[in-house]
């Protein structure tokens, strides 16, 4: 997970950089770099490796004393492999960057400008935004106007921090659906891409909002929006422990971890797709997944929901049949393993004591085991055959939010890279590409949906009970989102499928209970749950619908009239389900906000469950 420190005005420019991206190493990374400007040129140092590749290269290769301005970067492989000319700090003419995130238009943006010329040194998509601002700067363009400029152009997540020739005290820094954060000290001022890289400086933090460009100087961040209207970002006040657990101002870790997701995905797909060759690149994948005979999915709470998830990608995109468990259960029916098995376990702390039990028991049999996990040191981690990193960052709240969404992502990478070894069709492969290029994206506009959210739960705090509803990769979604509302708002809910309503569940449905339905026109089976819907509103049940925009046009006058519902970005089959989490997730959170209930840390609940 990429990380970015930089700071303008201290004595000890380069060694403040350099702690900052050691407290970032817990995010995964292979290269890592620094640049400095002085007497009005651009010195950039990087190396693969780890930070003491880079120290040790600044040790033969030192840079000019008396620098008050750096800026650095930890990056994980996405656009070419881990080297030396793909490692951040980008250096084209008179502008350096560094970058956490994707952009989507990369390619077109490279084409453009080799057509004009302009030479390219390395295979990622960071140096174009690099290049891109230097053809402006180069037009005459004043540092921040061409910043301006060019993030309009510029399509995906990212967070910039920009250095330019001839400003020896300025970084201009940049954000959208990547976190991004100010530091303010005496005469110094710093730049994250987590507060925790510099608790050591600071207290007071600014933190930028999306499409934000901050012009950074000693004394001071002037920030502005695209079009130059300057904007106020007031500065908060976060006491040291605070800002170490990374709640970055946000009213609990939950919410700020809510927020985190657009980024976490973004570096994902980072590390694990290259979006240019459509190559799914897992790491130390010494199995070929799409020989499997049958694969075992074994997990626990929300693990176990993102499991059944990865059971139809697996199931529709690569045709391998697969069972999913509760880890607790797993052994006990004593299941049948066959020859060529594989089992993934799926656990945020790689820590679950009846994960760890169910995967020695299938080692013990012959199956190949692939650990999802957050925690790569982990003991599951340690006993698996392959291991992928969700690489979510620490996660505080204990209702789990952002390694959710890693996972089912996870999964549905996994189930790519079989669907594409079996001989997915191009076509068919390119539409799936473009589509989780489009994802934190969409992630974004989802999370901008919560103050509608908001009010919703506002309506839903005094509920008893709820019922979620999904048909098809939705169904597990509506567990989901039952789980959460019942985690942390501590009201009763159920999550089935649409189908199953008449077999039991819609004897509970009256005027006082909530139904939250989820459908998308993407799947086939929109106008089944437009009918079960119907059900609902006749027996004056609350309907709740979180669809698309084809979906809001298809529906019937009485449904519409009825219903409270909230429009969600177009997606394809395998990115609906991250984005539908997302507003889950915000209504749960707000509904425990207002009930007053102890959101990160709700009661009898453990974040990792180490005993059987």
């Amino acid at each position: 997970m990429c990380g970015i420190v930089g700071v303008v005005g201290s004595d000890t420019a380069i060694q403040d950089v350099l702690t900052g991206l050691k407290k970032l190493e817990y995010r995964g990374y292979d290269s890592s770099g620094i640049s400095t400007v002085y007497n009005g040129q651009i010195d950039v140092r990087k190396e693969k490796g780890k930070i003491a590749a880079l120290e040790a290269l600044m040790q033969t290769s030192p840079f000019t004393s008396n620098i008050n301005i750096a800026m650095g970067h930890t990056r994980w492989a996405t656009h070419g492999e881990p080297s030396q000319k793909n490692a951040h700090p980008h250096l084209a003419g008179q502008v350096a960057v560094v970058h956490n995130g994707i952009i989507e238009n990369f390619q077109e943006l490279r084409e453009e400008l080799l057509a004009k010329g302009v030479e390219l040194q390395s295979e990622t998509d960071t140096e174009t935004v690099s290049a891109l601002i230097n053809t402006l700067v180069e037009q005459g363009k004043e540092p921040l106007t061409a910043v301006q400029e060019a993030i309009q152009k510029l399509e995906g997540a990212f967070a910039l921090s920009i250095q330019f020739a001839g400003h020896d005290n300025m970084l201009i820094a940049t954000r959208r659906g990547a976190p991004l954060c100010i530091g303010l000290a005496e005469g110094k001022t710093y730049l994250g891409s987590d507060p925790i890289a510099l608790a050591d400086y600071t207290n007071r933090f600014i933190f930028l909002e999306d499409d934000d460009i901050a012009v950074i100087t000693p004394e001071k961040a002037s920030v502005c929006r695209p079009n130059g209207a300057q904007i106020e970002r007031l500065p908060q006040i976060m006491d040291v422990s605070s800002v170490a657990a990374g709640k970055a101002g946000y009213r609990h870790f939950m919410l700020k971890e809510i927020n985190e997701q657009p980024g976490i995905i973004s570096t994902l797909l980072e590390a694990y797709l290259d979006s240019s060759t459509g190559d799914i690149t897992l790491p130390n994948m010494n199995c070929d997944i799409s020989k499997a005979t049958q694969i075992n999915i074994v997990a626990c709470g929300t693990a176990f929901i993102a499991g059944q998830i990865g059971k139809y990608y697996f199931e529709q995109l690569a045709g391998v049949p697969v069972n999913v468990d509760v880890a607790s259960e797993f052994r006990y029916r004593k299941p049948p393993y066959v020859q060529g098995g594989v089992f993934i376990a799926i656990s945020q702390s790689g820590e679950t004591a009846d994960t760890l039990a169910a995967l020695e028991d299938a080692k013990a049999n012959g199956q190949h085991i692939i650990a999802i996990t957050n925690t790569p040191t982990s003991s599951i981690a340690r006993a698996a055959d392959t291991v992928v990193e969700l690489m979510a960052g620490p996660e505080i709240a204990v209702a789990s939010t952002k390694a959710f969404t890693a996972m089912v992502l996870v999964m549905a990478l996994l189930a790519l890279k079989a669907a594409q070894q079996k001989g997915l069709d191009k076509t068919e492969l390119a539409q799936y590409i473009q589509g989780l290029k489009e994802l934190p994206s969409k992630l974004t506009q989802a999370i901008a949906m919560e103050g509608e959210l908001h009010t919703l739960a506002q309506d839903l705090m005094h509920a008893t009970s709820m019922l979620y509803l999904g048909r098809g990769a939705l169904q597990p979604l509506a567990f989901e989102g039952a789980l959460k509302m019942k985690e942390i708002s501590y009201i009763h809910a159920e999550g089935y499928a649409s189908g199953e309503m008449k077999h039991g569940p819609i004897a509970l449905v009256d005027e006082n209970l909530p139904v939250v339905n989820m459908a998308t026109t993407t799947d086939g089976l929109f106008d089944k749950t437009v009918s079960n819907m119907k059900e609902i509103e006749a027996r004056r049940g609350q309907v709740i619908l979180f669809t698309d925009a084809e979906g809001v046009k298809k529906l019937d006058k009485d449904i519409a009239a009825k219903a409270r519902v909230y429009t969600l970005p177009m997606a394809d089959t395998l990115t609906t389900p991250i984005i539908y989490t997302i507003p889950l997730q915000l209504l749960a959170y707000h509904v425990a906000v207002e009930k007053g209930t102890d959101v990160d840390q709700p009661r009898n609940l453990a974040k990792s469950v180490t005993v059987e």
